[in-house]
């Protein structure tokens, strides 16, 4: 508790501390591979997830997504930074120690074929949490079982079975719940409908979306897919070679991306009007992504960026926040009152420029 200034009766007021976030990183960074050498998978990421939240983080293959969402749960070690949990900085708590602190954040996998034991029953899958954290009574253990698999849309004659006799679908279901059953405050679901089919991806988005509703647990929504993200997410953080570009709230990211790079992907998502989609503007990006063993120096998106400046190639640009709840970004182009250039635009002779040296705008 903190204690505000003294009332005219003398007493102090008390009013509670706020509520820490689920997940807070701050300045996270992991390195593959010996000093020199290294692969900066993650370099200086920061980011919250507040309770009965979910962020997307989204970016092109090889951003470090999922990187992040592995040592936000301690399946990586992080190389430096923290990691914090309900307030609780995990980083470098033993594994004995972290145990008792794992039932509050799990992780749904990417392919669910590769992360459910094929030796197992689906029952004793979903129920494996329960009893590692010692909260199932083995007599309880088959309705428990079929509780969770009915809260994920599965019948309960399914806990007899094996992951291979079930489907993508169902073998994704079955991963939810098992992530769900110690009832998690964070969950990380890391591309959950990246190895399904599109005819699938609908129904387990719609059942993330419905238990999460229905739960309120926090949610780090790691994917490549900006349909998903839009329908599924409060906020947006954007990953490039391993750090974050750009951060704000779903619909204001969607309307008015100011990132170079924000403004590329969302250029390359499908419309679902074919006319709107004839005669969009498209912002081709030239290049591969360079290599995280040996990132460019500066702006690291100047390599591929249509608008980079002399700046950008030799000064790291800030996550800086912008006007709005929760807005930021990190590019020497916008400025500080969020004007950003259209990177779909044609560079004149005037806007070859830094705007913020033309305008003394930006930090």
């Amino acid at each position: 508790m903190t204690t505000a200034p003294t009332t005219g009766t003398g007493r102090p007021q008390e009013r509670p501390d706020p509520v820490p976030p689920v997940l807070e990183l701050r300045d996270l960074t992991r390195h593959f591979g010996a000093a020199g050498r290294a692969v900066r998978a993650a370099d200086g990421v920061t980011l919250t997830v507040g309770r009965g939240e979910v962020l997307g983080l989204v970016g092109e293959s090889g951003s470090g997504k999922s990187t992040v969402g592995r040592c936000a749960v301690r399946l990586d070690e992080p190389t430096s930074g923290s990691v914090l949990i309900n307030g609780t900085d995990v980083t470098r708590l033993s594994r004995r120690a972290l145990r008792p602190l794992r039932r509050h954040f799990n992780l749904v996998f990417q392919d669910p074929s590769a992360s459910l034991d094929p030796r197992m029953t689906v029952g004793r899958i979903v129920t494996e949490p329960l009893r590692l954290h010692g909260m199932l009574r083995s007599t309880a253990a088959r309705e428990r079982a079929v509780e969770l698999l009915s809260q994920v849309g599965l019948r309960p004659e399914y806990a007899d079975r094996h992951p291979h006799q079930l489907s993508g679908g169902q073998r994704q279901r079955v991963s939810i719940a098992r992530a769900l059953s110690a009832e998690p405050d964070l969950l990380v679901a890391d591309e959950p409908t990246s190895a399904l089919d599109v005819s699938v991806q609908a129904s387990v988005l719609n059942l993330l979306a419905d238990l999460q509703r229905d739960r309120g647990f926090g949610c780090l929504f790691i994917t490549h897919d900006l349909a998903a993200v839009e329908y599924l997410a409060d906020r947006i953080a954007v990953m490039y070679l391993g750090q974050i570009v750009e951060q704000a709230p779903v619909a204001e990211l969607f309307a008015a991306p100011k990132h170079p790079y924000t403004q590329a992907l969302l250029s390359a998502a499908p419309l679902p009007d074919p006319s709107a989609q004839r005669t969009r503007r498209r912002i081709v990006l030239t290049g591969e992504l360079p290599s995280p063993l040996a990132p460019p120096p500066g702006c690291r998106f100047h390599t591929r960026c249509p608008l980079a400046t002399d700046r950008c190639r030799t000064e790291v640009p800030r996550l800086r926040p912008l006007p709005g709840v929760g807005r930021e970004v990190a590019c020497h182009l916008v400025a500080d009152d969020g004007t950003a250039p259209d990177a779909a635009a044609p560079r004149g002779a005037e806007e070859a420029g830094d705007p913020a040296e033309r305008e003394g705008t930006a930090g």
